[in-house]
């Protein structure tokens, strides 16, 4: 009896262990199949979050997220044009750089580009937790730099980089194609030379913060003092490199475009500029000069006597490295003839340029202003000629006494006239 109650109990062990090992071996694959559901679940919950948030990111705010997101882009996924804001969040989900469910990247940059939309998205996803990588403080510190560049500041740069429009479409494409170029990184002295371009004080106080960034270990330092470079230096300026060369000249044709003086220039520069009336701004009149070794980094004194002649003192204000400009000195770059028909340009006003104008016939589609209607006189008139009598004589008829009296010099010294005059050839006598 006491036998058969021990091979019972004995009997009731065995199976329950044999249910419990039976169990432990099945729960597993039990669970892991509403497992394996949730997760495919939250997965797609992520995907569907995302493209939320990238029909946020279009037009201008699209070209902030891929400048923020660029250290993690191919290069091809930043030339391409038919790409949205969807296409690189999976690019960067596929390298594991963004994973459910971690929202830290993606909400730092709602908050950096400042999108309402976008950090409501991120609000709304329910389990999002603010963990995982965070933009690079150097990226943050540049975006927030070229969030405060002005217009005239990108021009300076498309010029100092001499980068045509087509390969730029505005300053965040810009910058990216520095950096694809290599023309510019982390390197100190590429970004110190990005940030001396720029006159913005805004944009040049954002930048001040990258000095910090790169003492502390990080990438990317700048400097955003010019007068480092000699450019704007109150004291007397540097010796100019090439660089430095290039900066004063963006600095000064940008001076004269953005005050319409382009006309002015293109008169004062007509011997020296072959065909000077094609270009179409200042600084291409001005590279024309450099290739024709009129100024070159070692003697720039053309552009001195340029800012005399022309009455336009107010560059040095600007650019201290013309400062020679507010002293005495010969004018040598420019001929007296050159010299009076620029005086007769300053005394003409736009009215006063009608009246000429209509004396010879000249159409009014064919000049702008009084520098061109002189630079039209002068080629197709030939008024000029001779120690331009004619033309002094037609402008007392019509009332214009003090401008007939700025053309007097040139009727007392005709050989200072810019024509060649040819020389006369003895006859042999036979």
């Amino acid at each position: 009896m006491i036998l058969v109650k021990i091979l019972s109990i004995i009997h009731d062990l065995l199976r329950n262990m044999c249910f419990t090992y039976a169990n432990n071996h099945r729960s597993p694959l039990r669970k892991a199949q509403p497992d394996m559901a949730n997760q495919q679940e939250e997965k797609d919950r992520y995907t569907e979050f995302l493209k939320n948030l990238s029909d946020e990111y279009r037009g201008e705010k699209f070209r902030w997220l891929r400048f923020l997101l660029c250290d993690y882009l191919k290069e091809s996924l930043l030339k391409e044009k038919d790409v949205i804001a969807f296409d690189l969040f999976n690019e960067i989900r596929v390298k594991n750089i963004i994973k459910h469910p971690e929202v830290n990247l993606l909400s730092e940059i709602a908050e950096v580009t400042d999108v309402p939309a976008a950090k409501l998205v991120i609000k709304d996803y329910e389990n999002g937790v603010k963990r995982g990588r965070t933009l690079p403080p150097n990226r943050k510190a540049l975006f927030e730099a070229l969030k405060e560049l002005q217009p005239g500041d990108f021009r300076k740069l498309q010029y100092f980089y001499k980068l045509k429009k087509c390969c730029v479409y505005d300053k965040w494409d810009l910058v990216l194609h520095l950096e694809i170029k290599g023309r510019l990184d982390n390197t100190k002295e590429k970004i110190k030379q990005f940030a001396d371009i720029l006159s913005d004080t805004k944009a040049k106080d954002k930048l001040s913060n990258l000095s910090t960034l790169t003492e502390t270990g990080e990438n990317l330092q700048s400097t955003s003092s010019v007068e480092q470079l000699g450019v704007y230096a109150p004291s007397e300026p540097k010796e100019l490199n090439r660089k430095n060369f290039n900066v004063m000249l963006i600095q000064t044709a940008l001076w004269y475009q953005d005050r319409n003086k382009l006309t002015m220039l293109k008169l004062l520069f007509t011997n020296d500029v072959k065909a000077s009336t094609e270009y179409s701004d200042v600084y291409s009149l001005f590279e024309a000069l450099v290739e024709s070794r009129k100024i070159y980094v070692r003697n720039y004194k053309y552009l001195i006597d340029m800012v005399k002649v022309t009455d336009t003192r107010g560059v040095v204000e600007d650019v201290k490295l013309l400062s020679d400009a507010n002293k005495d000195g010969k004018i040598t770059s420019f001929t007296p003839y050159r010299q009076t028909l620029m005086e007769m340009g300053k005394v003409l006003s736009p009215d006063e340029a009608k009246r000429v104008g209509n004396v010879y016939e000249v159409p009014q589609n064919a000049y702008t202003d009084q520098w061109s209607l002189i630079m039209h006189l002068e080629k197709t008139k030939n008024v000029f000629a001779d120690g331009a009598k004619e033309i002094i004589q037609y402008l007392k008829y019509i009332g214009l006494h003090h401008v007939a009296l700025k053309l007097k010099p040139i009727t007392t010294n005709k050989r200072s006239n810019d024509t060649k005059i040819p020389r006369r050839t003895k006859k042999r006598k036979r």
